[in-house]
């Protein structure tokens, strides 16, 4: 019996290093179905209404660069609220479209969204096995990326997609580098010998304490007059737009902080030439004790790739929302929590090295990163939205909704299979070798944002589709109720069959109501018609590239056509010879004239009811846009 134990203990690492590679073929395998399944699929999704607006931010971003050359050259940007928001992603898609000018540009930006999504597969799945077996480890990644709401997002959103996905590669990277961090060694604390500082003689120590404090009234007036300077410029400096008040009132408190940082490095240095200069042996102990630990810790962390991947990871998610810092501070608590004071110095180089890396991919920036950063991240935290909300039937301001918006919505957004998941994942984690690590780090990562944005109330809009970040975490513990159960299964016929079955609901939701999944409610509210006019559906207009595909099919030549909303997400798909217009536009004739309209906010049921309709979009018993034909 004993040998029999010994033979099967050798055997578990092959065994284990086995399932691994079958979990990495299926993950390869499913990438590989994801991209054949979304370029033949990819012109049955619509621009959405903020794409023109993205694509325009994206361009004038990119003249910045070239502007750098030119004399006198000012960066403008027509939408003063894009430009709080990071451009290396839709500057990419912009460049990618120059190389494929055939193609409409909202669908190669679809496109590339849906590459990076892809890319957030493989991170859940990496993250995942930093605390789960190989095969429910890519159980969890199957639930993630078989979700109809994020599906239908890694189309047609080229924000949140790209700013989620980033996310998980800032906190894996992270975590990686964190791991990478060794303590400090030990060394014998600093002991103070007196009588060296005795042995120089009292002229000698007065002169020494009265040339600091000369120093130091001299850094004084300099710090003082270098911040006098900066304020007398600040009425010139300061924003134009609607942000010029919170420039104002943040310049002069960042400019006491340069000001005290500057009169801090000169002290400090001006003290060290004074008396270590003099003080051999405090010089010595300093450097032995506390100077020379850190100078080789930070050679091995520059050397090291998971710092730069870390940084490169954090740059790039503070490079499409500033709110990415969030993921830094999971970081930077891990790491401390894991090394203590050994990661003071690797962490703030970790954040140096980010910001640098952020500052040219972003031009809003250039000239005064840290006060436009701090201008963004103040307000982002209270981003007005004028419009109105429609949850449960009854329409809400952005900020005015009730405290259980996001968590109704996850519950009936969520396809059942992850819903029930992750019920028996919070309860296996009842046992005691549940990993803490994970279940601190996801209740952190999805409490935070989520309990900050119950109890500050912003302004919150579009389902939750600016708290798609936060979502990972609930496929992580999925994951671990999946592996509970996989385990418990003998054999493999079953656990395929269990896979199959728990994959079943998002993927006949992704079937149904294709191209527009991002509108998926699942049975807990009857499924999509039973949300109709009770919560938001195409609020981003997509529907409107089918109807344009029914007016080049039957409207006369040169007929007309309003558009309730941004007439962007209509016009590229029409014939050429079709005149769009938006609602507001004054029309070149008087004639008879086809009118597109949303169902968001139940405008169809208000403009022009009478009027036959010649054409609607409808999918899964919801109708998402309404043509008439008005004469």
């Amino acid at each position: 019996m004993n040998d029999l134990r010994a033979k099967f203990s050798q055997l578990l690492p092959h065994l284990h290093c086995t399932e691994r590679s079958a979990a990495q073929v299926g993950l390869v395998a499913l990438l590989f179905v994801n991209l054949i399944i979304g370029l033949l699929t990819l012109t049955d999704y619509g621009e959405s209404w903020d794409e023109y607006n993205f694509f325009n931010y994206a361009e004038e971003s990119l003249a910045a660069y070239p502007g750098l050359f030119q004399p006198g050259f000012e960066r403008t940007f027509s939408d003063p609220t894009l430009r709080h928001y990071g451009a290396w992603f839709l500057m990419t898609c912009v460049l990618a479209a120059r190389l494929f000018p055939d193609l409409i540009i909202s669908d190669v930006a679809h496109f590339l969204t849906f590459l990076v999504f892809q890319g957030g597969i493989v991170l859940l799945y990496l993250l995942a096995r930093r605390w789960l077996d190989p095969w429910p480890a890519f159980g969890a990644a199957l639930l993630y990326a078989t979700q109809p709401v994020l599906w239908g997002h890694a189309f047609i959103n080229a924000r949140d997609i790209p700013f989620h996905v980033t996310f998980m590669a800032a906190l894996y990277f992270g975590l990686r580098f964190s791991d990478s961090l060794l303590p400090l060694p030990e060394t014998q604390k600093i002991k103070l010998d007196t009588s060296e500082w005795a042995r120089l003689g009292w002229p000698l120590r007065i002169g020494l304490v009265l040339l600091l404090l000369l120093g130091m009234l001299a850094f004084a007036w300099l710090a003082f007059n270098l911040y006098a300077g900066w304020m007398s410029e600040a009425a010139l400096r300061a924003d134009t737009s609607d942000a010029r008040e919170l420039d104002l009132y943040l310049r002069p408190i960042l400019g006491q902080f340069w000001a005290g940082l500057i009169f801090l490095g000169l002290t400090l240095a001006w003290s060290a030439l004074l008396f270590l200069s003099r003080l051999l042996g405090l010089r010595a102990a300093l450097w032995q004790s506390e100077l020379q630990p850190f100078a080789h810790q930070l050679g091995q962390v520059f050397r090291s790739s998971a710092f730069w991947l870390a940084a490169i990871a954090l740059a790039l998610t503070v490079g499409i929302r500033v709110m990415g810092g969030m993921a830094a501070v999971l970081v930077v608590v891990h790491a401390f929590w894991r090394v203590r004071r050994a990661a003071f110095l690797p962490v703030f180089f970790y954040g140096v090295f980010a910001i640098l890396l952020v500052i040219p991919t972003w031009p809003y920036l250039w000239g005064e990163p840290l006060l436009r950063l701090l201008i963004t991240l103040r307000l982002m935290t209270a981003f007005p939205w004028p419009g109105q909300v429609l949850f449960a039937g009854v329409s809400y301001a952005g900020n005015e909704l009730p405290r259980a918006y996001l968590p109704t919505l996850f519950a009936i957004q969520l396809t059942e299979s992850l819903l029930l998941l992750l019920g028996l994942g919070l309860l296996f984690f009842l046992r005691k070798n549940a990993p803490g690590e994970m279940l601190l780090l996801c209740l952190v990562w999805f409490g935070l944002p989520i309990g900050m944005a119950l109890v500050g109330r912003p302004y919150l809009y579009d389902n939750f589709r600016q708290m798609l970040f936060a979502l990972p975490p609930l496929f992580l513990l999925a994951g671990w109720g999946l592996q509970n159960i996989w385990r418990s299964l003998p054999r493999a016929w079953l656990r395929a069959v269990l896979l199959f079955v728990l994959l079943l609901p998002g993927l006949l939701g992704i079937a149904r109501i294709h191209p527009y999944q991002y509108i998926y409610y699942n049975s807990l509210v009857g499924g999509v018609s039973g949300a109709f006019r009770q919560y938001e559906m195409d609020y981003w207009g997509t529907s409107f590239r089918e109807a344009a595909r029914f007016l080049n099919a039957n409207a006369p030549q040169n007929a007309e056509v309003v558009v309730v909303g941004p007439p962007t997400t209509l016009w590229r798909y029409v014939r050429p010879d079709i005149h769009v217009y938006n609602v507001v536009e004054e029309r070149n004739s008087s004639d008879s004239y086809y009118l597109l309209i949303s169902t968001r906010n139940n405008r169809d049921l208000d403009m022009y009811p009478s009027a036959p309709t010649v054409y609607q979009v409808e999918k899964d018993g919801a109708i998402l846009a309404v043509l008439r034909f008005i004469e």
